[in-house]
Order: structure tokens, then sequence, then C-alpha cells
């Protein structure tokens, strides 16, 4: 892994934790919801491509909900298509 694929992973976990915590039955969903709407989408690019390919070091929950991101369309473009244009 990359250091800045090290770093969202790292985040992506504390979130889930965190998130896990105030919302034990819908802590994928809570998380999920968190890395759409506040992270960056060059962020949510990455850690989707590391999902893609294997996903190692995230959490259940991280990994539920970055799985949830990669498979998202909004009304619009697929939120991956933001940063490919």
């Amino acid at each position: 892994m990359s250091h800045s694929v090290d770093r969202l992973v790292y985040m992506a976990n504390q979130i889930a934790r965190e998130l896990g915590n105030q919302h034990p039955h819908g802590s994928v969903e809570a998380t999920y919801e968190h890395l759409r709407r506040y992270w960056d989408p060059r962020m949510r690019k990455l850690i989707v491509e590391h999902f893609r390919t294997g996903g190692e070091g995230l959490s259940d929950t991280a990994r539920g909900a970055v799985a949830m991101l990669a498979t998202t369309r909004t009304t619009g473009p697929n939120l991956m298509d933001e940063v490919e244009g």
C-alpha cells in the first residue's frame, strides 16, 4: 500500500469505529454516508480502488461502507466520474 492509501484506510477505520459506537445497528450505512458527504472525490476514488484490489487493512465496517461507495450512483454521474473527467 502507498502512504496515501495507508492513511485513507486508517481514517476510514477510525470513522467506522466512531460511528459504530454512535450507531451500533447502522454503522456501515453511517460510515458510507460520512465518506460520501465529506471525503473529497479523489479520496473516494483511491479508497474504492484499494477496496477493488482486496481492501487490505479495512475493518469489516469500513469495508462494507466502501463497498457501498463503490456501487453508488447519484442522480447524475457516478461518484467516481467526478474525478475521472
